[in-house]
């Protein structure tokens, strides 16, 4: 090996070993379960463990995080796709709502779900339980469409 790639392998290494010691805010916005979708509309309960699964944890202020949140730059990472995913979409925040707000919080979650686009394929690597079948999509998005159509007649 040469001496410049033994060089740049220990200068790799002290900068891991660095990174160790920050990391970002994790999610820890107040959780006020008045405002939370959850309990605002308060779905059946295999539709909740659904949403609990496969979206909550990037689109809530109710983040479940894994051991390797612990590691940089894995921390840097999973904070930015947090961060996107609340300002996209954040479950937490629907009592709050305006009715066209929520409307597009419904229509939004069906959309991506029938697309194949969510969950993420890098989450679903640790998360086997955010895996869903075609038939627990329908089932999402049948259930936000008759949410969205309630919304609309309030």
């Amino acid at each position: 090996m040469s001496r410049r790639l033994k060089i740049a392998g220990i200068g790799l290494i002290v900068l891991l070993v660095v990174l160790q010691f920050f990391h970002p805010e994790r999610n820890s916005a107040p959780v006020d379960p008045e405002q939370d979708m959850l309990t605002v509309v308060a779905p059946p309960e295999h539709i909740a463990n659904l949403l609990r699964d496969a979206c909550y944890d990037c689109h809530s202020n109710q983040t479940l995080y894994p051991w390797y949140q612990k590691i940089s730059p894995v921390s840097w990472y999973l904070n930015r796709h947090i961060k996107k995913g609340k300002k996209d979409l954040n479950y937490s925040e629907y009592g709050g709502m305006d009715k066209a707000d929520r409307i597009g919080l419904l229509v939004k979650t069906c959309d991506v779900l029938d697309a194949g686009t969510m969950p993420l394929q890098s989450y679903l690597l640790f998360h086997q339980e955010a895996r869903l079948t075609q038939e627990e999509r329908e089932l999402l998005c049948n259930w936000t469409e008759e949410e969205a159509f309630k919304v609309m007649r309030e």
